[in-house]
């Protein structure tokens, strides 16, 4: 894989001190959205829905919504995203192909489905939108058409379905991964082990893998950053195209996880009046808590304003934070439509 790097961000996360890093981060984030922009767009880029399910309230906004209602709910979605890579070759990429059946099988998950039961789990509380594979039939792709395969983190996530075995899903695609992240996986500390699906990892041929450690210029118009803080490989998808520069990961669960002041949630408004907060972080991983901070700086500069709202950045979350009726006055105060930008084709078959 022919990828480039960013010399700036490199140099900005060494500094040791946890707020001269963060400052750091934040000044040279124009400057790496400059450098990813002047390559060009990407091809096309396309959100895709998965499944709708809960989330604890706490965790969700850092602790500061108000809320007595246990759980919000975050919608899953998958971005298909073709560019040109530095070879000039057409390349598709899936982020965030969450075979989200296995999604349960994550020790927290688990736990919620033996206390309610399947008939409240999956009839009430959870909604399948669409899945990866009628998502690639609904483009006309194949398997064969998939070259890389990439998450934001490997929470909740199960690889064995899509590389693993005899017969995998995706016969030729890579997995495009931190080496921390990759490494994180298989070897788990007792308090990260509840948001990860046992196994889900192993079996993967070394030959499918191809990790990485910072950031990955991938093309035109696509590159993966290094947002360590969910999770210390935690890694934002950064997609040019011709509606502005959208940014996806699961360090917010909304566009207003990054401008906290105009969130109508209440008590997150409050808190970023209170104690200056610019960014409101999902919360459920504490390990880099002020990385994760930090990360959502570097993000918030990077990505455009919102093609919708300028008010919020065009951040585009993996499990992005909607309504639902059972949690009434949880709803967001500003939700992303889906985007549909470029054409999809595919690739392999047309080679």
């Amino acid at each position: 894989m022919n990828y480039r790097t960013f010399e700036e961000l490199t140099e900005a996360r060494r500094h040791g001190v946890p707020g001269t890093r963060c400052e750091a981060l934040r000044r040279v984030a124009p400057a790496v959205r400059d450098a990813i922009t002047a390559e060009g767009e990407c091809l096309a880029y396309h959100t895709c829905e998965l499944a709708t399910g809960p989330y604890p309230t706490k965790f969700a906004f850092g602790g500061h919504a108000s809320s007595p209602l246990p759980f919000v709910f975050l919608r899953n979605q998958m971005q298909i995203v073709q560019f040109e890579d530095f070879d000039g070759v057409r390349r598709t990429l899936l982020f965030q192909p969450l075979d989200y059946m296995q999604v349960e099988k994550a020790p927290y998950y688990a736990h919620l489905k033996a206390r309610f039961g399947d008939f409240v789990s999956y009839k009430l509380m959870a909604k399948f939108h669409g899945t990866v594979e009628s998502w690639l039939e609904h483009y006309g792709l194949t398997p064969e058409d998939i070259d890389y395969l990439s998450y934001d983190h490997l929470h909740v996530t199960d690889l064995r379905k899509w590389l693993a075995g005899e017969r995998p899903f995706f016969p030729r695609a890579k997995l495009l991964v931190q080496k921390a992240e990759w490494d994180l996986v298989h070897d788990l500390h007792p308090l990260q082990r509840p948001w990860f699906v046992p196994g889900g990892a192993e079996g993967i041929p070394e030959d499918r893998v191809l990790t990485f450690e910072g950031d990955a210029f991938l093309g035109k118009g696509v590159a993966l950053i290094h947002t360590p803080g969910h999770t210390v490989g935690n890694t934002s998808l950064v997609a040019v195209t011709g509606e502005g520069v959208y940014v996806t990961s699961e360090n917010g669960v909304g566009p207003e996880s990054y401008v906290p002041e105009h969130s109508r949630i209440g008590g997150v408004a409050k808190a970023a009046r209170t104690f200056g907060y610019e960014v409101v972080l999902n919360s459920n991983s504490v390990e880099l808590i002020l990385d994760q901070y930090a990360s959502m700086l570097l993000e918030k500069g990077i990505a455009s304003p919102s093609p919708h709202d300028p008010t919020y950045p065009a951040f585009m979350p993996s499990f992005v934070f909607t309504a639902h009726w059972s949690a009434p006055g949880l709803a967001p105060t500003f939700e992303p439509p889906q985007v549909r930008w470029g054409r999809i084709e595919p690739t392999r078959q047309a080679a």
